[in-house]
């Protein structure tokens, strides 16, 4: 790839990138550690993908999970660093295995965290007690179909909610102790870097722009799909410490908002590397992309909600039936049936704006005969 002057494993990891490091050095002679810190937790996307580099100081792009600081610390010292020079942690958005060991990374090394502003400000409440407060009617079916659903509450499937509930707390006690010492907006610069601010994936989600590198998080993935938000609305207590400017929720959560995020993205051009948080490495491989992922990820999303419509057709349907059509059923056991329901109820959210399905008092999907989510991703920019 046209933007690394070369690319070499400093330590090796397994398959998917675990306990990894690797040496990225630009097109422009700038020398970027890739540390692949393993999860907390059994996950598919993999590692962690933490960035090390100079810019005025060392700065570090995402942290890892709250269990993962050792290995994060025995990732930069085999870069030739001690967590002691790290000046910054730079946080893209608050999901526990990005900034779940920021905390003691700043204690441990006086560094400084720096994030969207809108992640200072929602520090003190579960990211998901946001998300999963139901908005509508048909987050409160979604709701209604997990909690009936027997496959899903099963013996390993509840062991698994406890074990993640359990981690979910000691992440938020942890984060509530976070310091944000800057806080970031859209188009904000220091030194070398830009940040676009690109919600859609979470309200907070940042992007990072570097020698012709985006560093984006979960915004942009080789090999899987990031997870799209469904429509929020904040509490009145959030309300009072929100700023009226971030008042709008549908500009931050939701299907579209998330497509709008990912046109930014694309419009860097070609030219530009993604540096992703997961699957950077993967199967024993590299997988490098360049923002033309981006506009992958948009047309994934826009066959998505063309095979909605399509299974919905002529005959009301429910949201049970359309997810159990467009997933396969090994991606519904085990506790996965929410994040499935989410994922369609992401695109039935975007398909009622557009006027391509109505949603009736008895939660019965009916489509109008219309395809103008069409005309929405092509007006994207």
């Amino acid at each position: 790839m046209s933007q690394f002057k070369e690319v070499v494993t400093l330590r090796a990891g397994d398959a998917d990138g675990n306990c990894m490091v690797a040496r990225v050095d630009t097109a422009q002679g700038r020398r970027i550690h890739a540390i692949g810190v393993p999860q907390d937790n059994s996950s598919r996307t993999g590692p962690t993908w933490a960035y090390l580099f100079d810019n005025g100081g060392m700065t570090l792009i995402d942290a890892g999970a709250t269990g993962s600081y050792e290995h994060l610390a025995n990732g930069v010292e085999a870069t030739g660093f001690q967590v002691r020079d790290i000046e910054r942690v730079i946080i893209t958005h608050g999901h526990q295995d990005h900034d779940g060991a920021a905390g003691q990374l700043a204690q441990e090394a006086d560094a400084e965290i720096w994030a969207h502003d809108i992640y200072a400000r929602l520090l003190q409440y579960n990211p998901w007690d946001i998300q999963r407060n139901p908005s509508s009617p048909l987050q409160k079916e979604m709701q209604r179909v997990v909690s009936a659903d027997k496959v899903g509450n099963s013996g390993e499937a509840a062991r698994q909610s406890a074990g993640y509930a359990e981690r979910q707390r000691r992440y938020v006690e942890t984060r509530r102790r976070f310091q944000v010492s800057r806080n970031l907006r859209a188009d904000d610069a220091e030194g070398e870097l830009t940040f676009l601010h690109a919600p859609g994936h979470s309200p907070d989600e940042i992007c990072v722009t570097l020698d012709g590198l985006v560093f984006t998080g979960d915004h942009v993935l080789p090999e899987i799909t990031p997870h799209p938000t469904t429509k929020a609305r904040f509490s009145a207590e959030i309300r009072k410490i929100m700023p009226e400017h971030y008042h709008n929720e549908d500009e931050y959560y939701g299907l579209a908002t998330y497509l709008r995020s990912l046109r930014l993205i694309a419009n860097l051009g070609e030219g530009v590397a993604v540096m992703p948080a997961h699957r950077l490495f993967s199967k024993g491989r590299f997988n490098f992309e360049t923002t033309r992922r981006a506009e992958d990820i948009i047309g994934h999303h826009a066959t998505r909600l063309g095979r909605i419509l399509h299974r919905v057709g002529d005959e009301p349907t429910t949201l049970e039936h359309i997810t159990r059509g467009v997933f396969a059923r090994r991606k519904l056991i085990g506790g996965n049936l929410y994040m499935a329901l989410s994922e369609i109820v992401a695109h039935i959210e975007l398909l009622e704006d557009t006027g391509d399905l109505e949603v009736s008092e008895d939660m019965r999907l009916r489509s109008m005969g219309s395809e103008n989510y069409k005309q929405l991703i092509s007006e994207l920019g």
